[in-house]
């Protein structure tokens, strides 16, 4: 579908450049719903080490050692452990809410730009 999307409107030369202010890890740690689901634990956002706002979780210096802290907080054994959280960030960018999403600063920006991008090409309206 994309490479379709490219070869009708290259001309325009039209992009939306995906950079997020810190790693996509920040993305990951801003909604415990799907942290905890993905984890596969009742673990409250504080027991994990989670922000407690979108803007602390726009701050956090280290999403990834973040994101690491509170897989670890489960208390993960095995396997599990070896691999770590990595195999899990296809589950978490499934499952991560998009109003918790749309609470940072950064993915909002992206949204706009986006619909911005898509409206100017007719994709959307």
């Amino acid at each position: 579908a994309i490479d379709r999307l490219y070869q009708e409107h290259a001309e325009t030369r039209l992009g939306v450049a995906v950079v997020p202010v810190r790693e996509t890890e920040a993305w990951a740690i801003v909604d415990g719903d799907a942290l905890r689901s993905v984890f596969g634990t009742s673990m409250t956002d504080q027991a994990l080490g989670l922000p407690s706002t979108a803007g602390v979780t726009e701050g956090t210096p280290d999403p990834k050692a973040l994101l690491n802290t509170a897989f670890n907080a489960t208390h993960p054994s095995g396997q599990r452990r070896r691999r770590g959280v990595s195999p899990m960030l296809n589950a978490l960018g499934e499952q991560v809410s998009l109003p918790r999403l749309r609470e940072l600063a950064a993915f909002a920006l992206l949204e706009n730009e986006l619909r911005q991008a898509l409206r100017r090409l007719s994709i959307v309206k």
